[in-house]
C-alpha cells in the first residue's frame, strides 16, 4: 500500500453533533457508538477502501472521549473485518476480502485477476537444505534429502496480504532457484520440468503469527492468521511439494468448490504438524 500523508477530509464529517450524542443510549458503551458511526461512513463508502483513519488521539479528541474507548472501538472493527493496522502506520479501512478457493489448481495471480484486482510477489527468501525428518515425512524423502525452501510475499493491490513458505524437493528440480521465483510456480514446474501438480491434502486453522511472518505482513507479533498447509503430489501421485500459508486474518474468504457425491474423495486426517515460516 502507498504510503499517505493523512489529513482529515473536510468533506467529512468525523464527529457527531453535541445534540445528536445527547440522544445516545446511556445503556449503551460509548465505544459502541463510535463503532456504529464509522461502520456507517464504511458501509456508506463515505471512507473509500484503504482511507487512513486519523490518530488515535485525534479521533478523542474529535469526539470528546477517551483513548481507551477509541481503542475500544478500533478493536471491535478490526475484529469484524472493517478496518485494519500496520505497524507504526496506524489503522485503514479495509478493502473487500479476497476470496480463495484453497482446492483448484488455478495460480494465485489469476484467482486475484478474476476478481479483477492486481496481484503481486515478493521472494523473500531462498535455500536448499537437508531435510528434517519433519519434512522428510511430508515429502516421503530420505532425512537429509536435498530440499528448496522459496518464502514468497503476496499481495493484493499493494496490500501484503499472505506469507507463504515452499518446500520442493530439489532432485525432481534441479536449477529451480536460478529461475525468477515471483512467477507461477505450477506453471514454472510444468514447463521446465514436465511436472503437473495436483493437491491432495489440505489443512486450515486459526493461528498467531509470529515474529517473521508478523514483520513480513507488517502487523504486531501474535495478530490472528489463517493458517494453511497442503500436500501437493505431481501427475505420479508422488509428493513433490508441501507449502504454508500465513494469511491475514482479514483479507480472505475461504470459497470452496463442492465437487463429486457424499462418501467419496474422504481422507484421514492428515498427521501434519506446522512450523513459522523461517
Amino acid at each position: 500500500m502507498k504510503k499517505t500523508t493523512w489529513t482529515i477530509p473536510q468533506t467529512i464529517h468525523w464527529s457527531i453533533p453535541n445534540e445528536n450524542r445527547k440522544s445516545w443510549k446511556r445503556r449503551i458503551p460509548y465505544h459502541i457508538h463510535f463503532r456504529d458511526h464509522f461502520a456507517t461512513l464504511i458501509e456508506a463508502e463515505t471512507l473509500a477502501p484503504g482511507s487512513q483513519l486519523p490518530p488515535e488521539r485525534a479521533l478523542a479528541e474529535e469526539f470528546d472521549i477517551s483513548r481507551v474507548t477509541v481503542r475500544q472501538a478500533l478493536l471491535r472493527m478490526e475484529a469484524e473485518g472493517l478496518i485494519f493496522r500496520e505497524e507504526r502506520r496506524g489503522w485503514f479501512v479495509s478493502p473487500p476480502r479476497v476470496h480463495y478457493d484453497p482446492t483448484t489448481n488455478a495460480s494465485f495471480t489469476e484467482s486475484i485477476a478474476e476478481q479483477g484486482r492486481v496481484a503481486d510477489t515478493t521472494v523473500l527468501f531462498k535455500q536448499q537444505i537437508a531435510a528434517s525428518e519433519w519434512i522428510s515425512t511430508l515429502l516421503d524423502c530420505a532425512i537429509s534429502a536435498p530440499i528448496f525452501i522459496i518464502n514468497r510475499l503476496r499481495t493484493v493491490d499493494e496490500r501484503a496480504v499472505l506469507v507463504e513458505q515452499i518446500h520442493i524437493k530439489a532432485e525432481r528440480c534441479p536449477g529451480l532457484l536460478d529461475y525468477p521465483l515471483d512467477q507461477s510456480l505450477t506453471d514454472l514446474l510444468a514447463d521446465k520440468y514436465g511436472i503437473i501438480e495436483h493437491r491432495s491434502q489440505i489443512s486450515m486453522r486459526s493461528t498467531a503469527l509470529a515474529d517473521v511472518p508478523a514483520k513480513a505482513l507488517g502487523v504486531a507479533v501474535g495478530t490472528p492468521s489463517l493458517y494453511l498447509s497442503r500436500a501437493i503430489l505431481d501427475q505420479f501421485n508422488e509428493a513433490v511439494e508441501f507449502d504454508q500459508e500465513f494469511w491475514r486474518h482479514d483479507a480472505i474468504d475461504i470459497c470452496v468448490s463442492m465437487t463429486g457425491s457424499p462418501g467419496k474423495n474422504k481422507t484421514n486426517s492428515a498427521k501434519r504438524g506446522s512450523k513459522n515460516a523461517e
